[in-house]
């Protein structure tokens, strides 16, 4: 039994520093990286690419999507707005109701969505959130997804950053977000573990 327990807890210490919750969509500022690191851009007066990503998906593959996404500076422009197999939107560039023509795989729990070409000129920390689409066909309840094997069936998704934010998911000339769930690997030490036996 204390063998089995010494197992369980190298195997907590080991995994990843931060674990994210199912269905979180998020900002990214890297098309196939999508940590902490790259949730925060420091701009340079040139336009920049912010992706759309589900992590930790559910469902094999998404048929849709739908998210509002806020800025805290409206001097922030939205340039362009595209996506994968057959990406169509039905609202605008910062409002999605969108419908994909070949569900987009989920590979490895995540789903890159779309791509947000924009600009920003300014030096100041500008906020970005998610927040429900309108019109929401979840009640407001937040961003969701639908299922690509069936899109009648619906998820309301969770926020990168938790549900403690506002639904904060990245920043431009600030810090980025911190992933919910977990401690940091840096703050467990041998000592805590030896001092269980």
């Amino acid at each position: 039994m204390k063998s089995l327990l010494t197992l369980t807890l190298v195997v907590l210490m080991a995994g990843s520093a931060f674990a994210q919750l199912d269905n979180s969509m998020g900002l990214f500022f890297s098309a196939d990286e999508f940590t902490e690191e790259n949730t925060n851009l420091d701009t340079i007066g040139a336009p920049f690419d912010v992706h759309v990503v589900l992590l930790e998906a559910t469902v094999f593959s998404v048929g849709g999507y739908e998210v509002g996404v806020s800025l805290s500076d409206a001097s922030v422009f939205v340039l362009d707005v595209g996506g994968p197999n057959g990406w169509t939107n039905f609202g605008d560039n910062t409002n999605h109701l969108v419908g994909f023509q070949t569900p987009v795989p989920s590979d490895g729990g995540s789903a890159l969505l779309c791509t947000l070409n924009m600009l920003y000129s300014g030096d100041a920390t500008v906020d970005m959130f998610m927040g429900p689409s309108d019109p929401s066909s979840v009640d407001g309840a937040g961003p969701a997804i639908a299922d690509g094997a069936n899109p009648d069936l619906l998820y309301v998704c969770n926020y990168t950053s938790g549900p403690d934010f506002d639904g904060l998911v990245a920043t431009l000339n600030g810090d980025g977000i911190e992933f919910p769930g977990g401690v940091a690997t840096e703050n467990q030490s041998w000592s805590n573990v030896k001092a269980l036996f």
